[in-house]
């Protein structure tokens, strides 16, 4: 599903309801901007808990990097790498 940046902001529904990846374009330039997906697994929501976990960090010198071990971690449980 391809939607623009305005149709989503008018319809956030289109988001908790899909099955299916969503492609969001800027009309204007004609660019993708983003890509969302449903979450599928368990796997995902945990991945989502610790992500909100790190935004409540008041330290954000080491933001980037914390979240890119987060990130590291699930994908190599995800995918069976160890």
């Amino acid at each position: 599903m391809i939607v623009s940046i305005g149709e989503l902001q008018k319809n956030i529904s289109l988001i908790k309801n899909t099955k299916e990846p969503i492609i969001v374009i800027d009309k204007r330039t004609k660019k993708k901007i983003a890509k969302i997906e449903p979450i599928k697994e368990d796997n995902d929501l945990e991945l989502l808990n610790k992500l909100l976990s790190f935004e409540k960090k008041v330290d954000r010198t080491y933001s980037k990097k914390d979240f890119e071990n987060i990130y590291t971690d699930h994908l190599k449980k995800k995918h069976g790498i160890s």
